[in-house]
């Protein structure tokens, strides 16, 4: 009986040294030779937290009686165990205690699995919490549906005093009549199947609201065997369906914008490649050399305008503007912006009527991103009222805000592209001519920039054809500071006092041999190099006034260069310009670091570039 059961009996001494072990034991134990434990205090095998524990049982076994304790003790080679003890005397003839009994037995996978099972519940019990699962169970048997937490009450709006109900009357009651057949096919495939269950539907709740649930169940396992009966979730999918739908409206935004723009930019390359073909064929008489110019140029003021606004947007939603904030009379910034659009308005022979009152509407902002946004909200009414219309823009002042307001009597809009008329790429109908539409940055850019000065934005509209009013509202500066008067640019010097050397670094051939071009028909001495390397040679031998570097150079990039050339004797006290495709806030920051004075994105404004070079002068 000792050597055959199947736990671990030890036979002790009275005073509880070790004298023998089974064989089982020696197994549990994991000991592969006995003889060194022999006469060794068996309470020294124990952990030290446990050794009191141990002496109290053999007391016990001394006196007669006996002990029980379950403790951890690590196996002789460190497997991890837990025992249930008994500690019990053998007695010899006269009744007292000879020598003492210890059995052990292994219950590590008892209380592991006890404790797997209490852990299971807690993570259900936190998973549902966490995952704001309702739960329920079905018995397809007794078609009997049972709610079994209180999450479940809430989403289909119960009481905890509900009485259980089957599986039509569920959808009777819950669900929406144009799911209710779907339903009945998911009962039936999971009844007739593994018992697996899955829906998705919409439902009513308590106020009447359309709400989605989502529905899921499997088979509960009994003691390893699964079951008919069904245990399952229902979740409330109501914001991840309306999250669904808006990212299906934003692709179908984007996809409708990705081939608008391939369409505004298609417009304007085909004049300039007709002009182009036309330079090609020969000489032509002055005047329609300045046409095909005129065209040229601009075709490519459009196409950079439409580039801009891509940037701008970009840079905006991205959070690298940085606004230039003073106190400024919004009033200047009308004026400013009703000269930046005056060109459309009387192209279109719209009558343009500003009320501005007689006190200053002074707010906190940035003057060139405010007259962005008036002005992008007078084009607006511009593209969207047909000739000869009418516009009017108005400000009004209060205690705490300053509103402007753009109205047309244009073509109007559905209360439901009034909702979302500030949404990125969102467009209006576009008809076949191009006339009216465009490529939706616009509104969406002026919606940020408002926010990002702290205000807000609105749009109303009658319907098709009733025109429409757009409003900005800014908080009012009401601390006692004057804006300052606007300040102007000062204007293009007429006449250059002498001719500048002016370098051109730039891997496009045919960028810098226009823009070569260009200089030297304004008096200016130019030489052209495409490489930082040719570029490092020239400046051996010659000195320059003004260096303008393309920032993408191969081999040795544009800031690199201009490093150098900072450190160049012959080019230390040069104007460095970048002149690059790169127009991010961070490539203007690496340019100033580089040592460059001016930032310019290409195509290059050449009107600006002569200001700066007569400033040089």
């Amino acid at each position: 009986m000792y050597e055959s059961s199947p736990d671990c009996v030890k036979v002790l001494d009275n005073g509880g040294n070790l004298l023998s072990m089974n064989r089982n034991g020696r197994c549990a134990m994991e000991i592969d030779d006995f003889s060194p434990l022999v006469g060794l205090p068996w309470a020294s095998l124990w952990p030290a937290e446990m050794v009191a524990t141990v002496l109290t049982a053999l007391a016990a076994a001394r006196s007669g009686g006996s002990g029980r304790f379950e403790a951890f003790c690590p196996t002789a080679k460190g497997t991890p165990k837990w025992w249930e003890v008994i500690v019990a005397p053998i007695l010899g003839a006269d009744g007292r205690t000879e020598r003492i009994l210890a059995i052990s037995r292994d219950v590590t996978g008892a209380r592991q699995a006890g404790e797997a099972l209490q852990h299971s519940a807690e993570r259900l019990e936190l998973a549902t919490e966490a995952a704001d699962l309702g739960l329920w169970t079905w018995d397809p048997v007794s078609d009997q549906v049972t709610w079994d937490n209180q999450r479940t009450y809430d989403i289909l709006g119960l009481a905890p005093s509900a009485q259980p109900v089957n599986a039509a009357r569920f959808a009777a009651d819950f669900l929406h009549p144009d799911d209710v057949e779907r339903f009945g096919q998911a009962v039936a495939a999971s009844v007739a199947g593994d018992l697996r269950f899955q829906f998705e539907g919409r439902m009513r709740d308590k106020n009447g609201a359309l709400r989605w649930i989502e529905l899921y169940g499997r088979p509960q396992d009994s003691d390893g065997q699964p079951s008919t009966t069904l245990v399952g979730t229902i979740a409330d999918i109501t914001a991840r369906k309306l999250a669904e739908d808006k990212l299906r409206d934003a692709d179908r935004r984007k996809d409708e914008f990705l081939a608008m723009l391939a369409h505004e930019l298609r417009n304007p390359l085909a004049p300039i490649g007709a002009a182009a073909e036309l330079l090609k064929l020969g000489k032509f008489d002055e005047a329609r050399v300045r046409k095909t110019s005129e065209i040229i140029s601009r075709q490519v003021s459009h196409m950079t305008h439409l580039v801009n606004d891509l940037l701008d947007v970009s840079r905006v939603t991205g959070g690298v503007v940085k606004l230039d904030t003073a106190p400024l009379d919004l009033r200047d910034i009308v004026a400013d912006a009703v000269e930046q659009s005056g060109p459309l308005i009387r192209g279109r022979g719209h009558k343009l009527c500003i009320h501005l009152p007689p006190d200053a509407g002074t707010v906190l902002g940035d003057a060139k991103r405010l007259v962005q946004i008036v002005g992008n909200l007078l084009n607006n009414a511009a593209k969207y009222t047909p000739d000869g219309g009418k516009i009017d823009l108005r400000i009004a002042i209060d205690d705490e805000r300053v509103t402007l307001s753009v109205a047309d009597n244009g073509i109007g809009m559905e209360h439901q592209l009034a909702c979302r008329v500030f949404d990125l790429f969102s467009q209006a109908e576009h008809t076949s001519d191009r006339t009216a539409g465009g490529l939706g940055l616009g509104l969406a850019l002026v919606k940020s920039l408002v926010e990002m000065h702290g205000g807000s934005v609105s749009c109303a509209s009658g319907g098709t054809g009733a025109g429409s009013t757009f409003s900005v509202s800014l908080p009012r500066l009401r601390d006692g500071r004057e804006a300052p008067l606007a300040v102007h640019a000062p204007e293009r010097l007429a006449g250059q006092a002498r001719t500048l050397d002016i370098l051109v670094v730039d891997d496009n051939v045919d960028a810098a041999a226009m823009l070569a071009m260009l200089l030297e028909a304004s008096g200016h001495r130019m030489t052209v190099e495409h490489s930082a390397r040719d570029a490092l040679a020239r400046i051996e031998t010659a000195r320059f006034d003004v260096c303008l570097l393309d920032i993408g150079l191969p081999e040795m990039d544009g800031n690199a260069l201009a490093a150098r050339l900072r450190s160049h004797p012959h080019t230390r006290n040069a104007l460095l310009v970048a002149i690059t495709g790169y127009g991010q806030e961070s490539d203007r920051q690496r340019s100033q670091a580089a040592g460059f004075d001016q930032h310019m994105v290409k195509p290059v404004d050449t009107g600006r570039l002569m200001d700066v070079l007569a400033e040089v002068v």
